[in-house]
């Protein structure tokens, strides 16, 4: 018998809605397991099903994600001669930084962190690139191993290939590469992670950090929170206890770190020098340079665009939205006069601090927000993405709505280890963090089966900080 050429199965979206509709699945499935593994609260806010990503785009994706990795590595020998403090100039980082950048040594780009996309229909497109060890969502992680797990979601998961990844992979990775198992101690001895916060910041972040530190805790670690101002005693020696970790893991960025209280011995004591007995910092804070949303709009510029292949240049063009540095010079006109179309955001800073989306202000205050920005020299303006729209039932049942959402991808030295989800109902909303009201999160799901061609589903909101 000749082959019947491929099976075209319905999209997973639409297909799970069918099955909660007829009763095939429960429709409180996601929110199910949740109580169980995220606690009362997170399920409270647990969208009502899962998300869907097909295998064969998000490693096509995954494969431009990683030449634009590859580029921004570049850029300091592109731009700055290959010095840590011209390109710390070019990335904003602090003032009381930039004398400590002079005689540090360019740190090597480490691929790990939380990237934020949008789905415009057509692709992910990349809004943040979130190069840090202080990544949140990979307590979220084992959500999706509990919802494949059940006998109840077992037909539909084989019927579409579904699968689940585990971001806490990449995080060991990484560990791994900073705390070789044969050098930290006896066989099978667990090793220590110190997970350092900025000083005063525990009182605050503790409990934020706990579910990252059961999550390591999974694998041949053990953790222990800690302060900057705990690293060292009065004289300046490294403190009881530190030497006994395998490495550091900085849950802080560059703008907390100027603001301690003595950022030059903070800065000294997490740079160690070669022969120091500091344990070793994964990433150490300089590589923060490479975190800076500055990156999103250098890789852009004609001096690197000039010295990339047509290749890195298509695979940027596929996932990267318009980004532009603004400072004193530029000239705002066409940027006043495309409200709608852009968002403006600070360089360094974190949580959606600062960030303006043209799309929610009016005329007036838009144009006052550009010209401070330029004034201050430390943001870019990057082009709106419409996301596709996602549907789903509310929080409390009823008909199918829809949704607009913002991806993050996990990533490590070995490539994608994860994908987790945040939506919301309202089209004007900007996403900008998971403790946002009226914000939803969603397990993500890879499928590997063939389907039928969406088409277009772009909504008309925007997300993104």
């Amino acid at each position: 018998m000749g082959s019947t050429g491929p099976v075209f199965l319905p999209d997973p979206a639409a297909d799970y809605l069918r099955a909660v509709g007829a009763g095939k699945l429960p429709a409180d499935l996601p929110a199910d397991h949740a109580v169980a593994v995220l606690g009362p609260e997170l399920a409270a806010r647990t969208f009502p099903r899962p998300m869907f990503v097909a295998e064969r785009e998000i490693a096509s994706f995954y494969a431009d994600f990683e030449v634009l990795l590859d580029v921004v590595g570049r850029l300091p020998d592109l731009l700055a001669g290959g010095s840590l403090a011209a390109f710390g100039a070019l990335t904003d980082a602090p003032a009381a930084i930039r004398p400590m950048l002079v005689d540090t040594d360019l740190p090597r780009l480490v691929r790990y962190g939380r990237a934020d996309l949008i789905h415009d229909g057509t692709g992910f497109k990349v809004i943040e690139l979130g190069l840090s060890t202080a990544v949140g969502g990979v307590r979220r992680a084992p959500l999706a191993a509990a919802i494949l797990a059940d006998p109840r979601f077992s037909s539909f998961a084989e019927r579409h290939g579904l699968r689940h990844l585990d971001s806490v992979t990449g995080l060991v990775d990484v560990l791994d590469a900073a705390a070789p198992a044969q050098e930290a101690g006896k066989p099978g001895e667990l090793r220590e992670v110190l997970m350092v916060e900025a000083t005063g910041a525990l009182a605050e972040w503790a409990a934020a950090w706990q579910p990252m530190a059961e999550r390591i805790e999974t694998r041949p670690f053990r953790t222990r929170l800690a302060e900057i101002a705990d690293l060292s005693k009065p004289d300046g020696t490294i403190a009881d206890g530190v030497t006994g970790a395998s490495a550091i893991l900085r849950l802080f960025n560059l703008e907390e770190l100027a603001a301690e209280p003595e950022p030059a011995i903070a800065w000294r004591r997490l740079h160690p020098a070669a022969d120091d007995t500091m344990p070793p910092v994964v990433t150490v804070p300089a590589h923060d340079v490479f975190n800076s949303k500055s990156c999103l709009a250098l890789v852009q510029l004609p001096a690197v665009q000039g010295a990339l292949t047509e290749a890195e240049r298509a695979a940027l063009r596929r996932i990267l939205p318009q980004a532009t540095r603004i400072d004193a010079s530029y000239d705002l006109t066409g940027l006043i006069r495309d409200r709608s179309d852009n968002i403006l955001k600070p360089t360094t800073l974190a949580r959606g601090e600062g960030t303006v989306a043209g799309w929610t202000v009016d005329d007036t205050t838009w144009r006052a927000a550009l010209t401070t920005a330029a004034r201050d020299g430390r943001y870019i303006v990057q082009r709106r993405v419409v996301p596709r729209i996602e549907p789903g039932y509310d929080e409390q049942g009823g008909p199918v709505r829809d949704w607009h959402a913002v991806w993050g991808l996990h990533y490590g030295p070995a490539g994608l280890t994860g994908l987790t989800s945040r939506l919301v109902r309202d089209p004007s909303t900007v996403i900008r963090g998971t403790t946002e009201r009226g914000t939803l999160l969603a397990p993500v799901l890879l499928n590997s089966g063939s389907q039928t061609p969406s088409g277009d589903r772009r909504g008309t909101a925007t997300a993104g900080s």
